[in-house]
């Protein structure tokens, strides 16, 4: 597995968990008080696996208030009192086993980083000032992608490159290679999976995801929330999905089009062999990669010279933190860009009704420098 197919992966994974964690968008805007369940929080796992994501172990039984309950140590006697149930021998065997608790003597300690209302507000509000520091030096990087989107005439794609491929994609690579985040490897004492897991609530409302797919050397990426995530997992599903990315890689996108999983009909190509959605070879000569790339060091460069492992707090190693950092640095930054009126949010991410020309806009093909 390569450096982009991993980013790929745990990407996907992250984009699945916090579906499947989150409720519907109308609870999201629920009270602060955090419910004494953590299973019941947003969980995200940016990691690989042999077996599952932790997800399982954290919902299964009563596991959610255990590790809610023992984020400062408490003995099984102090976690029964606490949850006025009774905690099993196999509940804590589990936990352990998934690396989510951890035990000294009769104390049992969660094992993740836990971020409640209070964390998560620091941690945000932190985010967001780093966000407004940096955003300065990135604005030319912007109209420069944008001018090219537009020589492209693909301007209706800028919000899906900036997040889906500059700060949900080439930041991660740059952090990677800058070892500012884990490596990933299932080993014999990581058994299960690898990588990093937490709880955080509040959610954020509505954030974007991005799931991606394709064969080797071809990478497509989809910019999704809920409303529209049916849809375009039908396009990732679609029988014929890899013939239409070799194409789209060579150029020849006259005429393009696919039958998704659910029969829909996706023109993406136009008579003069134009693709409908930005295809960004990535070596220096294609100026959207090289100008995302510089937009991608400058985040990691404000990650590293950031310390938030004490305020992340549940063990988590200066790796870990970092990772987490950027998770929610790169939603303060797409705010900043919305707000400011850099980039807009394409209204079908919210409104979730729309033909597949317009879902096309959410979609961004990568073709990666081949190497020997």
């Amino acid at each position: 597995m390569n450096g982009r197919d991993l980013r790929r992966f745990a990407l996907f994974l992250t984009a699945v968990a916090c579906l499947l964690s989150a409720p519907t968008l109308a609870a999201q805007q629920g009270p602060a008080t955090p419910p004494p369940d953590i299973s019941k929080w947003d969980l995200i796992c940016f990691c690989i696996t042999s077996v599952s994501t932790p997800h399982f172990a954290v919902r299964a039984d009563a596991n959610g208030q255990i590790l809610y309950y023992a984020q400062s140590g408490a003995t099984k006697s102090q976690l029964e009192q606490a949850m006025r149930a009774p905690v099993l021998n196999s509940q804590l065997y589990l936990l352990r086993d998934w690396r989510l608790l951890k035990h000294d003597g009769d104390v049992y300690t969660t094992n993740i980083p836990v971020l409640g209302p209070d964390k998560s507000a620091q941690l945000r509000e932190d985010m967001r000032n780093l966000a407004s520091e940096i955003l300065p030096k990135m604005r030319p990087q912007v109209r420069k992608i944008a001018a090219e989107l537009q020589q492209r005439k693909l301007s209706d794609h800028l919000y899906s490159v900036l997040f889906s491929y500059v700060l949900d994609g080439l930041t991660w690579d740059e952090l990677k290679a800058s070892k500012a985040i884990p490596e990933m490897q299932i080993t014999a004492d990581h058994p299960f999976w690898d990588g990093t897991f937490w709880a955080r609530y509040p959610t954020r409302a509505a954030e974007p995801g991005t799931n991606s797919t394709g064969p080797h050397g071809i990478t497509l990426l989809m910019t999704w929330t809920d409303p529209v995530l049916k849809q375009l997992l039908a396009l990732q599903d679609a029988p014929k999905l890899t013939a239409m990315l070799q194409r789209a890689a060579k150029g020849d996108c006259r005429g393009l089009s696919v039958e998704d999983a659910t029969h829909n009909e996706w023109s993406l190509g136009t008579a003069d062999g134009s693709c409908l959605f930005p295809v960004i070879h990535e070596d220096t000569h294609d100026p959207i990669y090289a100008t995302g790339e510089q937009i991608a060091q400058q985040i990691a460069r404000a990650v590293l010279a950031n310390d938030v492992q004490k305020l992340i707090g549940g063990g988590a190693s200066l790796q870990q933190a970092h990772l987490i950092e950027a998770h929610e640095l790169m939603w303060e930054v797409l705010d900043i860009m919305v707000r400011e009126g850099m980039v807009h949010e394409p209204s079908v991410l919210r409104t979730g009704t729309a033909t597949t020309t317009v879902l096309s806009r959410l979609l961004v093909v990568t073709v990666q420098k081949q190497t020997d």
